[in-house]
């Protein structure tokens, strides 16, 4: 039988594995850069679609008001989608109002019940004050 031989491990790192390591940590910090370079692009993109979409909003209340004015008297038109608007306005704060509250209401409930039933337990394990006075404290 024929006996193999494995090479001896180097035990101090030689010019090959520091070159190695280098480029390990270099190829790191390359990756790190790109993701941090790619975050910040979409980021801007993302930024930029937001500022666009905002702007259509004027587009589509204009485009009502000419569409109405085809109908009516142009004045009338801007009266019927100002109106329109502010009656949305109304109905969506009224409805974050009434969900804002059940929200706080819900959260107030499940801050005090834990300390609630803390004080509970601890009114449980204090002594009466007249246990105090028989066992001498």
């Amino acid at each position: 039988m024929s006996e193999t031989r494995r090479p001896p491990l180097p035990q101090e790192p030689g010019p090959a594995a520091e070159q190695l390591a280098s480029l390990s940590r270099a190829e790191s910090a390359l990756a790190r850069t790109w993701l941090r370079d790619d975050a910040g692009t979409a980021k801007g993109r993302i930024s930029t679609a937001g500022l666009l979409l905002i702007w259509v909003l004027p587009a589509l209340v204009v485009g009502g008001v000419l569409g109405l004015a085809e109908v009516m008297p142009l004045w009338a038109a801007v009266l019927c989608v100002a109106a329109a608007l502010v009656l949305l306005g109304i109905g969506l704060g009224l409805a974050g109002r009434s969900r804002s509250r059940r929200a706080g209401e819900r959260v107030a409930q499940q801050t005090w019940r834990p300390l609630r039933e803390d004080a509970a337990g601890l009114d449980q394990s204090r002594p009466a004050p007249g246990d105090l006075e028989r066992s001498g404290g």
